[in-house]
């Protein structure tokens, strides 16, 4: 079952971040795709644009609901190092 009350949270500038980062990349693979598809740079870029604000939106949201749950999440245990620390 899925709990939604989790120990760690990602704070939303990293959700922010990852977005970017993810956009980057797939920016470039949308305007190629694009591109090769039509023959046309300008429907690459056409693509591009409705691509980068709807995903994004998408995505960010995507991110934050994943965010939630603690399903596929486990504390690391360190006990380990921090007793070689002292």
């Amino acid at each position: 079952m899925l709990n939604f009350k989790t120990k760690f949270q990602e704070r939303i500038p990293r959700s922010v971040a990852k977005v970017i980062t993810w956009r980057i990349l797939v920016t470039i693979t949308n305007f190629v795709g694009g591109w090769l598809a039509s023959g046309s740079w300008m429907v690459g870029l056409g693509v591009v644009s409705f691509a980068l604000v709807v995903n994004s939106i998408l995505y960010f949201f995507h991110e934050r609901g994943w965010n939630a749950t603690d399903w596929g999440k486990k504390v690391a245990d360190n006990s380990s190092e921090t007793q070689n620390d002292k």
